[in-house]
């Protein structure tokens, strides 16, 4: 069953920031080591101020090998605790990011095949690979966040007891950096947000234009497709551009309010120094001070800056998690040792696009144990309606049922595993012939049953004769195979999955007749008795079946045997003669 995101509408694309905050409840966070790394940095803000002592002693002349040696120690006990912290954080972001992509990768996988469509993969490609990484940076900044509070805190007090006069002085600067980076925030925020969905766009047009590069060769417009590229760089080079000029804005605002604490430092402190308030080396000792509570007031700032950054960065992933997702295991148990059922399809209507139904009340039944043909011009909904089939699409309207089941109040897992299907352009995937004739198996998986399945599907001889046997690679997506060959592997999978109901697309697409049809019967004769669902529009396949559909734009025109549709089915008559069979009364010859 399909859920909505805790009952959100889908349309809905705003990530609030609660939503924000929220995605980083779905998932252990190793706290361990982000507390590990703060208690790290806590006690370098110690370090820090002790190492100030000495640089200000060392200004003032005191050479002394206790100072000298103090000092470098204090360097090496900083660098070593640093380290310690740096190791702890990135280790955590890490984590993080493995722990977030596996949750997104999971939620894209459970996602219904509408969501999948209008999002396109290509985007979903871009939002594990890149988006995600923006995650683990928030829980990084929280941590970090408390260090430099607490290291401001410290050093503001320290400066305090140094001069408290000047440093009141130095407060009063607060309020005008909060204010300045507060705007580079938000500012940051449209900018990290601009330059993700750049980011998108560009990882959308490139793979799917490189996916489509024999189509491209073939039409001779690579041309074209070079133009259509510098649109897509050049987008993202802007967003690019607009980035590093928030990065010289960020920078151009931290050195403005350094120089302005200068500045007033440089003023109030020599007009002490002249009333002899102060010692002559004054304003370089409260300087080494205000160079930490700087860095650490720079710090607190700055991870407002990241907060609001990521912020735009995660936008899509976190639409996309509070998204609408399938829950595989909600409904009921279909029976395991249940006979075949017919499949009955109920006043069902379905469209892709709101308002421009591919099916059109369709009520028909599509009889159990036996071979049904489902014949009709393009877009008549053939395809669409394997997919109702199979739960992939949930009807507008009606209802599909599985005997006396409806399709929809069933558990989506069980339903899908009884439906075995081979398409006219099946997936495979990047690994060996084994590997992919047993994908999606469960149990013990032999050789002799995936070779038994390979022999079904008359794949076994092309496949002995490649170099490694069973054990070559198909490459990324079949592609060092042929169509055909790719078929017959198809096929070979389908038939180790060994289905209660089999539903065939144009599987004999990418084959020669006489392949097909051995094959088709083959598979037929494997399957005795349990039900077979064949789009096809090779005449020869469908006048072998027990039980023939003719769809006529998303509707039913007729239905029944071969004979009675020379009588009732315009449409299947007009096939027969368009592939030269000639009709006299209900007798056909070729």
């Amino acid at each position: 069953m399909i859920h909505n995101g805790k009952g959100r509408e889908q349309k809905k694309e705003k990530f609030s920031f609660r939503s924000y905050i929220t995605f980083y409840t779905r998932f252990p966070i190793p706290w361990w080591l982000f507390i590990a790394s703060l208690a790290f940095s806590l006690i370098n803000t110690e370090v820090f101020l002790a190492i100030s002592k000495y640089v200000i002693r060392i200004n003032k002349g005191e050479l002394y090998n206790s100072v000298i040696i103090g000092y470098a120690l204090l360097t090496v006990l900083n660098a070593a605790i640093s380290m310690g912290s740096n190791i702890c954080g990135e280790y955590g972001i890490q984590k993080v990011t493995l722990r977030t992509r596996k949750l997104l990768w999971d939620k894209i996988l459970h996602l219904p095949m509408r969501e999948v469509e209008r999002r396109q993969p290509s985007s979903l490609i871009s939002g594990v690979v890149n988006d995600i990484t923006q995650a683990s940076a928030v829980i990084h900044m929280i941590f970090s966040t408390v260090a430099s509070v607490y290291g401001f805190v410290r050093c503001c007090v320290e400066m305090a007891r140094f001069n408290a006069k000047l440093s009141a002085y130095m407060l009063l600067l607060v309020p005008l950096a909060i204010g300045v980076f507060a705007l580079v925030g938000q500012l940051q925020y449209r900018m990290m947000l601009r330059r993700y969905e750049s980011l998108n766009t560009m990882t959308e047009f490139f793979s799917e234009h490189i996916s489509a590069a024999k189509h491209v060769k073939a039409q001779a417009i690579e041309d074209m497709e070079t133009e259509a590229g510098l649109r897509a760089i050049d987008e993202r080079y802007r967003a690019d551009v607009y980035y590093a000029f928030m990065e010289v804005l960020q920078v151009f605002s931290n050195t403005l309010y350094t120089s302005i604490g200068s500045i007033v430092i440089a003023l109030f402190g020599s007009d002490m120094i002249r009333k002899g308030q102060m010692p002559d080396t004054g304003i370089n000792d409260f300087t080494t001070y205000k160079g930490r509570v700087d860095q650490y007031q720079a710090e607190v700032l700055t991870h407002y800056q990241t907060l609001k950054g990521t912020q735009g960065a995660m936008q899509y992933v976190g639409v996309l998690q509070e998204g609408p997702e399938e829950d595989l295991e909600d409904g009921y148990d279909l029976p395991e040792s249940q006979p075949e059922q017919d499949i009955v399809l109920d006043r069902v209507s379905f469209g892709y696009v709101p308002q421009q139904p591919v099916l059109h009340d369709l009520s028909l039944t599509i009889p159990a144990g036996k071979t049904t043909a489902i014949i009709g011009s393009n877009g008549s909904g053939k395809s669409t309606l394997l997919k109702l089939l199979q739960g992939i699409y949930s009807p507008d309207s009606g209802r599909v049922w599985l005997g006396k089941t409806a399709v929809d109040e069933v558990k989506l897992a069980q339903l899908r595993r009884r439906f075995g299907c081979v398409l006219q352009h099946n997936p495979l995937f990047s690994g060996s012939v084994r590997d992919n004739i047993a994908y999606g198996a469960t149990g013990e998986i032999s050789d002799e049953a995936i070779a038994g399945a390979a022999r079904l599907a008359d794949a076994d001889g092309f496949i002995r004769q490649l170099p490694q046997g069973y054990d070559s690679d198909v490459g990324m997506g079949g592609a060092l195979l042929s169509g055909g060959q790719r078929q017959r592997v198809a096929i070979a999978r389908m038939l180790m999955s060994n289905p209660d109901y089999l539903l065939m697309d144009e599987a004999g697409a990418s084959l020669d007749h006489k392949s097909d049809m051995t094959i088709f019967r083959t598979v037929r004769e494997h399957m005795k008795n349990r039900t077979i669902v064949v789009v096809a529009h090779d005449m020869r396949s469908v006048m072998e079946a027990d039980h023939i559909i003719v769809l006529n734009e998303g509707s039913l025109e007729a239905a029944g045997n071969h004979k009675e549709l020379l009588g009732t089915s315009p449409t299947y008559r007009a096939y027969l003669q368009l592939q030269g069979y000639a009709l006299a009364g209900e007798e056909v010859s070729r």
